[in-house]
């Protein structure tokens, strides 16, 4: 059973992308007997598989051993389809608990640190015809109490507040396929002030004189189309969505501002531009909200909002860390 196959970044999404998620061959490394230009070649076949994106420790991996493994290894196999030829290859891991050592068909790609954090590698480089092969080591110190932990226990048994420990791939790996001029990062600030959306965008690749489409729209309806010359590797675009007018502003009831009640939310593509050929497009969405504090309480949007929360721990009995959807 394969699970999390939705797409991991709804943000930033992309539409050429393979899900590696599913099953990995695993093996517990308890001797930490390291690796070296031979390693590949004299280990032992791996014993286990595992279902990733789920940490062994949790029932839906498949393996359900909360005992301590400090090294463990993955291996998959995976073809590169032909939607993704003549692209840049990246590599992506939702997370990793706690040290990432990544190998593409023997090569090192990269490493990682963090257990909590994104990262990616372009692994075009180290390709070959066929099939291709990615070995993950992982380290994670189990009773290790200095390093980010969040709720997770460093003794052999859950106790008081503190929950069963994961270690490894604990969200989701994918493959994306990239122009060598691409956006690299969007992000959005709303201003409901002035009611102004405020797009920082960065770019990798050869970026000049290229140029910048912003479609917003909301609920169906297009309300802002900008196109822009890019002259360096980042760009910031203030754009105006309430155009004075009144019903969009908020002040007599949400207006086109997020709250819980109306959680409304922009849809928004940005294509990168060569005149007639897009090099890149991304489909992202954002809301029109602020937050802030005044003589004690809480603003949502510039009025007062009075909170009844429920304390989430972000565990799951199956998953852990992972939900399973």
């Amino acid at each position: 059973m394969v699970l999390r196959q939705e797409y991991p970044r709804p943000q930033f999404v992309r539409s050429n992308w393979v899900n590696l998620n599913g099953d990995w061959e695993f093996e517990f490394d308890d001797q930490n007997i390291g690796f070296d230009e031979k390693w590949f070649e004299k280990h032992k076949e791996y014993t286990r598989k595992i279902n990733v994106p789920f940490a062994f420790q949790s029932k839906l991996s498949g393996i359900n051993d909360s005992s301590f493994h400090d090294w463990v290894w993955y291996r998959r196999e995976f073809v590169i389809p032909d939607t993704m030829a003549g692209k840049q290859i990246m590599l992506h891991f939702g997370a990793v608990d706690y040290r990432a050592t990544v190998f593409i068909n023997g090569k090192l790609a990269g490493t990682h640190e963090g257990g909590h954090t994104p990262f990616s590698f372009d692994i075009t480089s180290y390709l070959i015809s066929g099939m291709q092969t990615v070995v993950v080591r992982v380290e994670d110190p189990s009773i290790e109490e200095t390093i980010p932990r969040g709720k997770q226990y460093w003794l052999d048994k859950p106790g008081g507040i503190w929950y069963t420990g994961i270690t490894g791939i604990w969200q989701t790996v994918w493959l994306e396929a990239v122009n060598k001029t691409h956006i690299k990062k969007v992000k959005f600030t709303p201003d409901i002030d002035n009611g102004d959306i405020i797009i920082d965008v960065e770019f990798s690749g050869e970026y000049v004189e290229k140029s910048l489409e912003i479609d917003i729209s909301f609920k169906g309806e297009k309300v802002v189309k900008d196109t822009v010359l890019i002259t360096d590797g980042y760009l910031k675009r203030s754009i105006n969505l309430y155009n004075r007018k009144i019903f969009r502003t908020g002040f007599h009831h949400a207006g086109w501002n997020w709250t819980p009640e109306t959680p409304n939310l922009f849809d928004v593509t940005i294509r990168m531009r060569e005149q007639d050929h897009i090099l890149d497009e991304i489909t992202s969405y954002f809301g029109m909200r602020k937050i802030h504090t005044e003589n004690g309480m809480v603003y949502l949007n510039n009025k007062p909002y009075y909170q009844k929360l429920v304390l989430d721990q972000g565990y799951w009995p199956e998953g852990l860390l992972t939900a399973p959807t």
